[in-house]
């Protein structure tokens, strides 16, 4: 990392990469959860493995009901990632029908001693069942509260769409959108994709915790950067540009 870089810059990368990764992994074990198998009522197994010590209930059936994921008192992922608590789901329509939708609730879940909140609202807007399907994600009143007290808030409306591959196994994760909010130390951020985001599920697998490609533009007050996460490479390098076109690598971490 340059260490000429600007340090209030380098500050709202590291948090924004740390506070979207805890948030989008809330988000997508909830599609993990609902994309998985047939609702027969019961405890279900999960081929995730962030899932393989929770345990999964679903009820009702696969037009409407719901499905509660219990990490218990503590659950720990084969990355090290410590999960407590329980996210429910409620939906009405199978999850890959258009204009089918799902709510995702979390009641004292936390990651990491990070505590989650806020009400996730997902409707299907793909045009048809069949091919890559698309989602739009309301995010109202989110939160992480960190041990130390400190709370980063955020709320965002953005698409999210599922890319399989010939297998249809999920290969790619593209977002677009924006949010708004403020990070654990208080600085208020506004956030546009300016690019779409791509998360790669191979790069992700090898620990890789941010887009592979896309640009964000962050800003805050008179401040603003531009975040390009590179085209397609499996690394948690990211460039960031500063509104005086000046630019430097540097590598988040969790």
């Amino acid at each position: 990392n340059d260490p000429a870089a600007d340090a209030e810059d380098i500050e709202s990368a590291q948090l924004d990469a740390l506070e979207d990764f805890y948030s989008e992994d809330a988000e997508d074990l909830g599609f993990i959860a609902i994309s998985e198998g047939e609702i027969e009522g019961g405890r279900s197994a999960s081929n995730d493995p962030r899932l393989a010590c929770a345990t999964v209930t679903r009820s009702g059936n696969e037009e409407s009901g719901t499905i509660v994921i219990d990490f218990g008192e503590g659950c720990e992922d084969v990355r090290g990632n410590i999960r407590r608590g329980i996210i429910k789901i409620t939906f009405e329509g199978r999850w890959t029908q258009p204009s089918s939708f799902w709510t995702l609730q979390f009641v004292d879940y936390a990651i990491n001693d990070i505590q989650v909140q806020g009400i996730r609202t997902v409707t299907n807007v793909s045009e048809s069942e069949d091919g890559d399907l698309a989602f739009k994600v309301d995010l109202e009143e989110g939160s992480l509260t960190w041990p130390d007290g400190s709370i980063a808030r955020r709320k965002f409306h953005r698409r999210r769409e599922l890319e399989r591959d010939e297998n249809n196994m999920l290969k790619r994760l593209i977002i677009y959108g924006s949010a708004e909010g403020n990070h654990r130390n208080g600085r208020g951020f506004q956030i546009t994709i300016l690019e779409r985001l791509i998360y790669d599920r191979e790069c992700s697998a090898e620990g890789v915790f941010i887009p592979v490609s896309g640009k964000k533009l962050i800003q805050h007050g008179e401040r603003e950067i531009t975040i390009d996460y590179g085209s397609g490479q499996c690394d948690n390098t990211v460039t960031i540009i500063n509104k005086n076109g000046r630019s430097w690598e540097y590598t988040v971490s969790r």
